[in-house]
């Protein structure tokens, strides 16, 4: 993330992406606030809720920068959940086998 090293987690069933509030402090970001309140459930039922974005984040992927809008929510265990809305910008394939 910009040139801080981030554990993310690529997560095709999360629609939105996230960052952790004390990552996107730490990185240089423009943080504003939403028109609404966002919830958030995960798999096993834990809630949370945020109304701040980080806009035009820099994620650097093997050299190369992405951009990413990314909503602070209070993650445990990544820096940044990249879902669905940043896998379909920039084309992603998932290889399963």
């Amino acid at each position: 993330m910009n040139t801080l090293p981030a554990t993310v987690l690529f997560d095709a069933s999360a629609t939105d992406s996230f960052i952790n509030p004390a990552t996107a402090k730490q990185i240089d970001c423009n943080l504003e606030e939403m028109d609404v309140q966002f919830y958030v459930t995960t798999l096993i039922g834990s809630m949370y809720q945020s109304k701040l974005i980080a806009r035009d984040c820099s994620i650097i992927n093997q050299g190369k920068p992405f951009l990413a809008n990314l909503i602070l929510l209070g993650i445990q265990g990544y820096d940044v959940i990249l879902g669905m809305d940043w896998l379909a910008k920039y084309y992603a394939t998932i290889d399963c086998k």
